[in-house]
C-alpha cells in the first residue's frame, strides 16, 4: 500500500509540474519565508493562480525567475535571493494545488514551485521528468513490513574511480590531509545521503567545504547545487554513484573552474579508503528485553513519552533504550533520528497517538545508520518485556491511610520540630510572616482541633528565622535551638527553648537570644546543622543573606576555631542549599550538596572519600536533591546487631532544563567499599518533597510539586498524593500510592512525625497567587492506625541511656503479637529536610509483659541524642517515650554561658531529684499568650 501511494503521488506529481517548452524550466521546490522573500517582486495576477499566468506577469515586468507559493501568490525576480535554495525535504512541501489550476503545483508553505525563463535549450539537467520520478519511488519507498537491519557495505576506492572517467574527475588543491575525489553520488530526493549539512556558503569551494569537515571531526565531505555543503562519517541510504560524472556538473559558487555536485548530485571527498556505506535503515526489533512496537504519531505540545534525550552523534536503539531502563522506564522510542524519549505505555491513550505507516519512521540513528529512530513527529517505540522494572501497590480503603483535617492555625509555619515534651514548635518568618505575631507557637495535639486553646504563643526571638536550621540538643534539658536567618543580624543567629509543660498543661518557657553574645562566625541562611559524634553541632553552608553571596564553608557551635573552607560549596552554589548530613558507622560524615556527596573526616572535616555524582532525571544529569531543587532525605532502618552497611535514601528533586520535578529516589551505602546509586522510580513528580520516617520503619513520602523548583511563585502543578516507601519490600517494589489530600502543600511546607504516631502537616507558602497562603494543619493516619487494632501502651523506668547498656520495661497492654522496639532520632522538618532523623530497631526480649531492650552502638551508629522510643506490637506502634542516649559530651548543658540564655538545665542525668530539678528549671512569671482567633 504504501508503495502504490508514493507512486500515485509522484504520478501526479510528473503531471503537475508541466514546463512551458518554449521558455520557462521547472527548477524544483525552493525555499522561501515572509521575512526574507528568496524572489523579491510579489505580483498579481487577473483571476485564479496558475503557473503560466505568474511567469507571464513576471515576464512582462523583465524577470526571468517565476514563483507560484501557498495556491495563490505569484513572486518574481532575476536571481534567488535571502538564501534561497532547493528545499532540504525535496518536492514534499510543494503540496498545494494552483487556486486557478487544480492538476497543477503552486508551491506550498515557506516553499516556492520555481521556474526559470532560457533563451537558448533548457538544461537536460534540471529538468524533473516522470522517469526521474520513478526513479525517487523506487530509492525513497520503505516497506512497510518490519524487516531485520542490514549489514553495511564498503566502497572501494577503486570501485569509485573505476565507475567515473578521469578526465571528468575534478582537480582541486588545498584539502585535508588523505582526502580524494570519491565520485558524483546521487542524493534523493526525499533523502539524503550525508547528514550533517553546513550553512550555506556564496564562495564555496572544494577546499572550503571539505577543510570545514574536516575541521569538525568528519572524514567525508560532499558539495552540492554549487554553494551546498555536506559532511558526515558513513555515505547512508546505500548511496551510489550517478550514472554519468557530467550529472555533477554545477560549478562551485567560490570557484567557477571547480564542479560542487548539482541538482540531487553530491561530490563527494573522503579520507576514507574503503569508503563506508550503508544500506537503508530498518527497524531493530529487539534490543535485550525491549521489543519494537511500530511507529507512532508523537505531537511536539503533547509527548507521548515526556522524557527527552537529545543525542546527536550518539543516539541509537542501544544507548536509548539503555536510558530509559536505568531510570525505570519501560516505553521508549526515537524521533528525528537524534532524539529519545522515556515514559510509560499508558502515554500513548492519554495522548491520543496512533499507529502511523511504517514508512513514516525512515531517519536513520546517528550511532547505528541501519538502524530507524523515527522521524518528523513520528516515533519508533519500544516496549519493555521483561521482569517489571518498577511495581507499585494501589492499597484501598484503609490500607492506603487518610488525611485530614485536624486544625486551623495562627501562623503558616516554616519549621516544624517535635519536642521532648510531646508538644511541635512551629516557627515562622519573623518579621516577614502574620503581622502581630510572636513568629513561634507551640502546638500541643493532645488538645487536637480546639483553635483557641491547641497553640501557646512564645515570645523571645529577636531576629527573623526565615530559612534557618533546627536541631534538638542532647543536653538533659532537650533543648531546641535554631541558626541562621535571611538578613542582618538574623543571619548570625542562636536561638534557643527548653520545652516545658506536657500533653494538656501549658508550658511557660520562651525563646531565648541575643546576637551580640552568643552568634555564628559567619551569616547563615540556608544552612544545615548536624549534632556530631563528639556532642557539638556542625553548621555548614548557606548564602549570605537573601539571594547572596555563597558563604562556602562550616563551623563548630559551641564555637571552636575557625571556619573550615569547602571549594566544592562554592563550585556547587546555589544549588547546594540545605545540604544533607549524616553521622556514619564508620565514623565519617556523609555530605550531599546539589549533585554530588561525599564523607568527611569527623575531626579535620578534610575530604575522605568522593562519591559518585547523584542520579537526577534521566534527561538532566545536571539536576539536583537539595535547595533550590529540593528533594529529601531519610536513613533506612539500621537493625540490630547494626553489621550491615547504613543506606541514604534520597527521594524527589528537581531537574534544571525543563524544571521538572524528579521522579525518582536514590539510595547508596556510602562505607561501602564501592558505593553506587540505586534508582528506584516513584509513581509521580516531586519536588519540594518531604518524608516523615514512621515508627514502624516506613516512610511517607508527601507534599510538593511535580513542576518547577523551590521558591516563592516557582512551582506548578501541585502533588496532592501520599506514597509509602517500604524497604522490607524488594528493592523496585517498595512503593504505595496512598490517599490523596486536599490542600495543595507547596513551597515552605512540613511533615513530621507525633508521638501518637500519625503525622502532622504544615505548611505552604507559595505566594503565587494561584495556592493558598496555608494555615489548616492536617494530619495522615498511617493504615497502622486505622487497622482497628488497639495501640499497646508501656512502662519505662529510666530514659537516660548508656550505649550497649540493658534496660527494663513493662507492657501495660498488648494483643500478644511480635514485639519490636523502634528509636527515632529528634527531627527538624524545613524545606524537604528533616535533620537529626534517623531510624534504628534495637535488641528486644521479652518474658510476658517483661522486657528488656539494649541501648544501640554509640556514639556512631546511633549518635548522641534524644530519641523517640516506640513499642510495636506486631504493625501497630505506641504512643512514644522520648529517651536520651549517649549523654551530653560537649557539656551543651553548660552552654550558652551568657544572660540571656541563663538559667541553664546544667549537666548530668535527665531524670534528677525533685529538690533538684526546681534548682535547674527556669522560671518565667509572664502569663503565656494565646491566639484568639
Amino acid at each position: 500500500m504504501a508503495r502504490l501511494r508514493a507512486s500515485r503521488l509522484l504520478l501526479v506529481l510528473s503531471l503537475a509540474y508541466q514546463t512551458n517548452a518554449q521558455a520557462w524550466n521547472y527548477e524544483g521546490c525552493y525555499t522561501d519565508s515572509v521575512q526574507a522573500r528568496s524572489l523579491s517582486v510579489g505580483m498579481g495576477v487577473a483571476g485564479g493562480m496558475t503557473n503560466d499566468k505568474c511567469q507571464a506577469a513576471c515576464m512582462a515586468a523583465g524577470f526571468t525567475l517565476a514563483g507560484t507559493e501557498y495556491s495563490g501568490e505569484c513572486f518574481c525576480d532575476n536571481q534567488l535571493r535571502n538564501a534561497g535554495a532547493p528545499a532540504p525535504d525535496g518536492e514534499a512541501q510543494c503540496n498545494m494545488f494552483c487556486s486557478g489550476a487544480p492538476t497543477e503545483i503552486c508551491g506550498g508553505p515557506n516553499r516556492l514551485t520555481l521556474y526559470k525563463y532560457y533563451d537558448g535549450e533548457v538544461p537536460t539537467s534540471s529538468v524533473v521528468t516522470s522517469a526521474t520520478a520513478s526513479s525517487t519511488a523506487s530509492a525513497s519507498d520503505v516497506s512497510s513490513d518490519v524487516s531485520t537491519q542490514m549489514s553495511s557495505t564498503e566502497v572501494s576506492a577503486s570501485a569509485s574511480s573505476s565507475a567515473v572517467s578521469s578526465s571528468a574527475t575534478p582537480v582541486a588543491t588545498g584539502l585535508p590531509d588523505g582526502f580524494e575525489y570519491k565520485g558524483c553520488f546521487v542524493d534523493g530526493p526525499g533523502y539524503r545521503i550525508l547528514n550533517n549539512q553546513q550553512p550555506d556558503d556564496g564562495s564555496m569551494t572544494i577546499a572550503s567545504c571539505t577543510n570545514r569537515c574536516a575541521d569538525a571531526g568528519y572524514e567525508i565531505a560532499a558539495m552540492e547545487y554549487s554553494y551546498q555543503c555536506f559532511c558526515d562519517n558513513t555515505v547512508r541510504m546505500g548511496g551510489s554513484l550517478a550514472d554519468s560524472e557530467s550529472e555533477c556538473s554545477t560549478k562551485c559558487s567560490g570557484n567557477q573552474d571547480e564542479t560542487c555536485g548539482g541538482p540531487n548530485r553530491m561530490s563527494i571527498y573522503s579520507s576514507q579508503t574503503p569508503l563506508k556505506v550503508v544500506q537503508q535503515p530498518s527497524p531493530v526489533l529487539n534490543v535485550g528485553d525491549w521489543e519494537y512496537q511500530g511507529c507512532i504519531v508523537d505531537q511536539g505540545a503533547n509527548r507521548v513519552f515526556p522524557w527527552q534525550l537529545v543525542n546527536q552523534t550518539g543516539n541509537s536503539p542501544e544507548w536509548c533504550l539503555g536510558q530509559c531502563q536505568a531510570f525505570g522506564y519501560m516505553a521508549a522510542g526515537m524521533e528525528y533520528g537524534e532524539e529519545c524519549y522515556c515514559g510509560d505505555i499508558d502515554g500513548i491513550e492519554s495522548t491520543g497517538s496512533t499507529t502511523a505507516p511504517e514508512s513514516d519512521c525512515n531517519t536513520a540513528c546517528p550511532a547505528e545508520p541501519e538502524a530507524i529512530c523515527g522521524s518528523g513527529n513520528r516515533l519508533s517505540w519500544y516496549k519493555w518485556m521483561g521482569d517489571p522494572l518498577y511495581v507499585w501497590d494501589y492499597p484501598q480503603g484503609n490500607a492506603a491511610g487518610r488525611y485530614e483535617f485536624l486544625v486551623g492555625g495562627p501562623i503558616i509555619p516554616l519549621i516544624a520540630q517535635p519536642a521532648v515534651n510531646g508538644k511541635i514548635s512551629l516557627l515562622e518568618k519573623h518579621g516577614t510572616g502574620e503581622p502581630n505575631t510572636t513568629g513561634a507557637y507551640e502546638f500541643d495535639p493532645s488538645i487536637g482541633g480546639d483553635i483557641f486553646h491547641a497553640f501557646r504563643e512564645l515570645n523571645g526571638i529577636k531576629t527573623d528565622i526565615f530559612c534557618a536550621a533546627g536541631l534538638t540538643l542532647p543536653d538533659r534539658a532537650g533543648r531546641q535551638v535554631n541558626i541562621g536567618g535571611w538578613s542582618a543580624d538574623s543571619l548570625f543567629g542562636v536561638r534557643i527553648y527548653w520545652p516545658d509543660g506536657s500533653a494538656g498543661v501549658n508550658g511557660t518557657n520562651d525563646w531565648q537570644e541575643d546576637v551580640n553574645t552568643i552568634k555564628l562566625q559567619r551569616g547563615r541562611w540556608y544552612p544545615t546543622g548536624m549534632v556530631m559524634a563528639n556532642g557539638s553541632m556542625l553548621i555548614v553552608g548557606g548564602e549570605d543573606g537573601s539571594n547572596g553571596a555563597p558563604v562556602p564553608n562550616m563551623e563548630v557551635l559551641p564555637t571552636v576555631g575557625p571556619v573550615y573552607e569547602a571549594q566544592y560549596l562554592r563550585d556547587t552554589d546555589p544549588y547546594n542549599l540545605y545540604p544533607f548530613l549524616v553521622v556514619l558507622p564508620s565514623g565519617g560524615i556523609f555530605i550531599q550538596y546539589y549533585n554530588e556527596a561525599r564523607i568527611l573526616d569527623e575531626v579535620t572535616l578534610d575530604t575522605i572519600k568522593i562519591l559518585p555524582n547523584v542520579p537526577a532525571s534521566v534527561n538532566d544529569p545536571t539536576g539536583g536533591r537539595t535547595y533550590p531543587l529540593e528533594g529529601t532525605q531519610v536513613l533506612l532502618p539500621q537493625y540490630y546487631p547494626y553489621t550491615a552497611p547504613l543506606e541514604v535514601l534520597l527521594c524527589g528533586g528537581s531537574s534544571i532544563q525543563p524544571a521538572w520535578g524528579l521522579d525518582n529516589c536514590v539510595s547508596i551505602e556510602p562505607d561501602a567499599a564501592e558505593p553506587e546509586w540505586t534508582i528506584e522510580r516513584m509513581p509521580s513528580r516531586r519536588t519540594m518533597s518531604c518524608m516523615a520516617t514512621l515508627p514502624d520503619g516506613t516512610y511517607l513520602i508527601l507534599n510538593g510539586a511535580e513542576l518547577g523548583v523551590a521558591g516563592f511563585g516557582l512551582a506548578t502543578q501541585s502533588n496532592m498524593n501520599a506514597v509509602l516507601y517500604d524497604s522490607t519490600k524488594p528493592r523496585h517494589q517498595r512503593m504505595s500510592v496512598m490517599a490523596n489530600t486536599t490542600i495543595p502543600r507547596m513551597y515552605h511546607s512540613e511533615a513530621v512525625l507525633m508521638d501518637d504516631g500519625r503525622v502532622l502537616i504544615s505548611g505552604s507558602d507559595p505566594q503565587d497567587q494561584i495556592h493558598p497562603q496555608e494555615h489548616r494543619l492536617e494530619h495522615f493516619l498511617p493504615p497502622y492506625l486505622l487497622s482497628g487494632a488497639a495501640q499497646p501502651t508501656f512502662e519505662l523506668i529510666q530514659n537516660d541511656w548508656v550505649w550497649e547498656e540493658s534496660y527494663a520495661f513493662t507492657l501495660t497492654s498488648s494483643s500478644g503479637g511480635a514485639i519490636r522496639v523502634s528509636l527515632l532520632g529528634s527531627e527538624s522538618s524545613t524545606h524537604g529536610s528533616s535533620m537529626g532523623a534517623r531510624i534504628l530497631f534495637p535488641q528486644v526480649s521479652c518474658a510476658g509483659t517483661a522486657c528488656t531492650v539494649t541501648a544501640p552502638t554509640g556514639p556512631y551508629v546511633a549518635p548522641v541524642g534524644w530519641y523517640r522510643m516506640f513499642v510495636l506490637d506486631g504493625p501497630t506502634p505506641s504512643h512514644a517515650t522520648w529517651v536520651r542516649i549517649g549523654g551530653d559530651p560537649a557539656g551543651l548543658g553548660n552552654w550558652p554561658d551568657a544572660p540571656a540564655f541563663q538559667p541553664l538545665p546544667g549537666i548530668g542525668p535527665v531524670n534528677v531529684p525533685a529538690e533538684e530539678e526546681e534548682e535547674s528549671a527556669p522560671s518565667n512569671s509572664s502569663l503565656p499568650r494565646r491566639f484568639r482567633g
